[in-house]
């Protein structure tokens, strides 16, 4: 693969967010974040400078669980003929 004219190979820099813009991205607010986190259900932090940050790919991870528990729940919630669930 060509690289542009003007730009050099570097390093790719690591894909975090902060708390607040992992909160933002899935619509969350910083309460049920903390709710989250108190009963092991958030994704996986990352402390850099005492800084909270997540990774990309756990955030990715995270919402593919969640999807796939949301549709498990679904699937049985149906089955026994109860209304889903709503967070």
């Amino acid at each position: 693969m060509k690289q542009p004219k003007g730009k050099s190979m570097t390093p790719q820099i690591l894909d975090v967010l902060t708390v607040s813009q992992f909160c933002d991205a899935v619509g969350i607010s910083r309460s049920t974040w903390y709710k989250l986190k108190r009963q092991g259900k958030a994704p996986a932090i990352v402390n850099v400078g005492g800084i909270q940050r997540i990774r990309k790919e756990a955030t990715e991870a995270w919402l593919s669980e969640n999807e796939a528990r949301g549709t498990a729940d679904a699937a049985h919630n149906a089955a026994e003929g109860a209304e889903p669930l709503h967070v």
